[in-house]
């Protein structure tokens, strides 16, 4: 665990980082017309930890998205209520991940916490663009909400929603 204090100017301080402030409207998925259903492509889910959101902002996808992916570096873009984030994914690395300092942008826009999940479905797989479509479950929300569904959530036993 961390110790999380909170200075003057209302953001808390987690160890030597602070976390964003909440947000003046509302942006989970419940109140912006609900979890929209998955189109069948390829996607994968992350509930987000301090790995994700601390100083070196490391995010990538799954291994089993990643085999699917070019083995090189490729343009990406993350799209999340009509807006979009350009960032590039690194293939030709080990660890196949986004550029550290694109997500860190898309991450302080979307006022992204620990415990908040992300769902990103492949909507195109080029050599020359990589698109992810993004849903954010705030984990302070709607914390079970995932469990609520049969499956697993991974490609072979998706989530089933009626």
């Amino acid at each position: 665990m961390f110790a999380a204090e909170k200075p003057a100017s209302g953001r808390v301080a987690v160890g030597n980082r602070a976390s964003f402030p909440s947000p003046s409207v509302p942006t989970t998925n419940m109140q912006t017309g609900g979890i929209e259903p998955l189109t069948g492509e390829p996607y994968f889910h992350v509930v987000l930890s301090k790995t994700h959101l601390s100083t070196r902002y490391g995010m990538g996808p799954s291994s089993s998205i990643c085999e699917e992916l070019p083995s090189k570096e490729v343009p990406t873009i993350l799209k999340y209520r009509g807006k979009s984030w350009g960032m590039t994914y690194n293939g030709q690395n080990k660890t196949k991940q986004f550029d550290s300092v694109s997500w860190e942008k898309f991450a302080e826009d979307n006022y992204l916490k620990l415990g908040d999940a992300c769902v990103f479905e492949l909507m195109k797989n080029s050599e020359e663009e990589i698109v992810f479509k993004v849903q954010i479950l705030r984990g302070e929300e709607e914390p079970i909400l995932l469990s609520e569904f049969p499956g697993t959530g991974e490609r072979d036993a998706p989530f089933v929603i009626d």
